[in-house]
């Protein structure tokens, strides 16, 4: 299902002003990809001007994400005053069809916008244009579509009860897990699941780090019940799936029964397949309405996770038995703080095995800290070194500690095996 495109920049006015203005553009355009377009998206310049960009976690390119470049670059050539346009063709459809693009004049190229019939068969254009003024916000871009065949509206999914008094997201355009894994069977034990909403340059999760939190905590939290129904009507009974909840808003009163609404509308029969991982957890776990909270997802979930950023939490206050696990999201930053913090941690799994709460450790990025997690006896680990996003569950499969992290790849070898 990899969305495949080119992307031609269109300098429409004032180009003559700018000198080696191929190379100014293909020098800031690659450095933008650089940062935004991240792995496992891929891209590669096909001239100073144009580019093959690829994203093998979606049906179809964001246009609200590509648009920013075409700001970018008008105020990086021509600055903020009136001089200059800069916008972007962007091209989708087969490989060929867009080698096709890519090698027609840039006069043709743009003239396909008002009239389809001179593209490539089997391809879509849009422009990608900033406003004149103001460019300062990015709120103020706009992009136009040629008059060609609409995309058609996607169909209804099933999907839980929409609760919270905030309209409800478009669906997200990329659904996805990531495997939570066992280091002492060398297994993956379930599944936390992950998404990438319109508008956002990459997946959401709680295993990645702060960038790929989400802003509206109920609309994740609530996607993510979405997603783990359908998930359960696509498979036989199996690994747990852990669905994310947020204790902030959990703890609100108003809210809490939203999510009561919410999870009411997942399948009875297979909640045993469902845990709650509750996240921005302060390090004192009996501080602000923890027991109330757990009291009401304890209907709808088979085990409960706890995720803090305090290698101190206080695990010692809670009741033996009371959360089947607790998570420690390592900081970003330094290396070795990261590993300090994991040894900091791992101090403390006396105090865990005696409250029978089973201790982890999320955000692992580097393979030094999935060796130093084993050396340390902490048994679960989640993190991009572990097992980035991927399309399908990994709960269940063996992988020994060596072979991680688990791929698309992983996929492959196993069928061909």
């Amino acid at each position: 299902m990899t969305a495949l495109a080119c992307l031609r920049v269109e300098i429409t006015a004032a180009a003559e002003r700018v000198a080696n203005v191929g190379p100014l553009v293909r020098k800031f355009a690659m450095a933008y990809l650089e940062s935004r377009w991240s792995w496992p998206r891929k891209f590669a310049p096909l001239t100073d001007t144009s580019f093959l960009i690829s994203d093998p976690q979606a049906d179809a390119l964001d246009p609200e994400e590509l648009r920013q470049l075409s700001h970018d670059l008008q105020a990086h050539l021509f600055g903020v005053g009136d001089e200059g346009e800069v916008s972007l063709l962007l091209f989708e459809g087969s490989h060929d069809s867009i080698m096709a693009f890519a090698a027609m004049d840039l006069a043709k190229a743009a003239a396909a916008v008002d009239d389809a019939g001179l593209l490539p068969p089997g391809g879509r254009l849009t422009r990608l244009r900033p406003h004149r003024a103001p460019l300062a916000a990015a709120d103020d871009l706009a992009w136009e579509e040629p008059a060609s065949a609409e995309a058609p509206e996607p169909p209804p999914r099933p999907n839980p009860h929409w609760a919270f008094e905030t309209p409800a997201p478009r669906p997200p355009i990329w659904e996805g897990v990531q495997g939570v894994y066992f280091t002492l069977r060398e297994v993956f034990y379930g599944d936390v699941v992950t998404y990438r909403p319109h508008g956002e340059r990459t997946h959401l999760s709680l295993l990645d780090g702060p960038e790929h939190l989400p802003r509206d905590h109920t609309s994740f939290d609530a996607e993510c019940v979405g997603i783990a129904a359908r998930l359960l009507g696509q498979r036989r009974k199996g690994a747990p799936i852990y669905l994310p909840i947020s204790f902030s808003r959990l703890v609100r009163p108003n809210l809490r029964e939203a999510y009561r609404t919410l999870l009411d509308d997942l399948p009875v029969g297979r909640r045993q397949e469902l845990a709650a991982a509750i996240y921005d957890v302060p390090r004192d776990p009996l501080y602000g309405g923890l027991s109330q909270a757990l009291r009401m997802l304890a209907p709808f979930f088979s085990a409960i996770d706890l995720r803090c950023t305090d290698p101190a939490f206080e695990v010692e206050k809670l009741q033996a038995g009371t959360v089947n696990s607790v998570t420690l999201i390592l900081p970003d930053g330094d290396p070795l703080v990261r590993l300090s913090t994991m040894r900091r941690f791992a101090e403390r799994l006396d105090r865990y095995k005696q409250r029978r709460i089973w201790p982890a450790v999320s955000n692992v990025r580097r393979r030094a800290e999935v060796d130093a997690a084993a050396r340390l006896h902490i048994p679960f680990l989640t993190g991009p070194a572990v097992c980035p996003p991927v399309s399908r569950p990994v709960g269940g499969m063996p992988l020994a500690l060596d072979q991680l992290p688990v791929s698309e790849a992983t996929f492959a070898l196993r069928r061909a095996g």
